[in-house]
């Protein structure tokens, strides 16, 4: 009896992490980051540098609460988020980073300006994201998915 109420003490204890499985992108993580920096020709390219450092040029961070993040990993793997035009400036100012025991395991970089989204794992499981900019290109997001990006920047006042 002892071992049955242990049992179920801790399945009522809080998750450390989040596993999304009602979405096409399966993630583990346990904090979303939410990044301002300055990037573009001659500065940081990636929220995330190829030594897997944050880019230097960070201006704001916040960490997402989890309402926020679930919200963002739905609609990152949803493939009606993405496929719409998209320019070639490629000056990013937005990043996503997730984390899982201080460890990056998945990271966004967002270009508001051309409607550009570029990650380090491939978002679209239904067709394969072109390899671009040391990172996945998957199509311009949506407008619905502009507007949700649009409500974190300022629900965060970024």
């Amino acid at each position: 009896m002892k071992t049955f109420a242990f049992v179920v003490l801790i399945s009522l204890l809080p998750a450390t992490h989040k596993t999304i499985k009602n979405s096409p992108l399966q993630l583990t993580y346990d904090k979303v980051m939410m990044y301002d920096f300055d990037g573009g020709v001659g500065k940081d390219m990636s929220i995330v540098d190829a030594g897997g450092h944050i880019a230097k040029s960070v201006f704001k961070q916040v960490i997402l609460d989890s309402a926020s993040a679930l919200s963002l990993t739905k609609k990152l793997g949803q493939k009606e988020s993405f496929h719409d035009e998209m320019a070639s400036c490629f000056e990013p100012g937005l990043g996503f980073v997730y984390y899982l025991k201080g460890k990056i395991v998945l990271y966004i970089t967002v270009c508001l300006g051309c409607n550009v989204v570029v990650s380090n794992i491939p978002l679209d499981p239904q067709k394969p994201d072109k390899f671009w900019a040391g990172g996945y290109l998957v199509g311009g997001p949506t407008k619905p998915f502009r507007a949700f990006l649009n409500r974190l920047l300022k629900k965060y006042h970024f």
